[in-house]
């Protein structure tokens, strides 16, 4: 899924006044924290995404989880931007619903990477 199609889905769902540039901007920003909570612990060897410029790039996270999360953190940002507490508020405990059922699937199907003299023993 490219980064264009979920700022297509929203702009359709909700026409809005930020700019194509500032969404990317937004959905660069989650897939560099993503990637260093979700990837980097899994395929250490992986490079980093490049901030996202043109739209065309493939975001992170892939279908079936993908989608449903991309749109409702941007819906949270325009919200906040907005200063529409409320409506943030209730994207955001949607978002971060999706991302812990995305979470939890990766923890299901991929295990960390163990690296040795990475962790505290007790």
């Amino acid at each position: 899924m490219k980064a264009m199609d979920i700022i297509d889905r929203v702009d359709l769902m909700e026409p809005n006044q930020y700019s194509p540039e500032q969404k990317l901007h937004w959905l660069s920003n989650l897939d560099g924290k993503l990637f260093n909570e979700l990837v980097r612990p899994r395929d250490p060897e992986r490079q980093a995404p490049l901030p996202y410029e043109s739209g065309q790039e493939q975001l992170l996270i892939p279908q079936p989880y993908g989608e449903d999360i991309y749109y409702n953190y941007l819906q949270a940002m325009i919200a906040a931007e907005n200063s529409e507490t409320q409506r943030y508020n209730r994207r955001m405990t949607m978002f971060n619903s999706l991302l812990m059922e995305f979470s939890n699937f990766l923890n299901r199907s991929q295990a960390p990477v163990s690296r040795e003299g990475t962790h505290f023993i007790f």
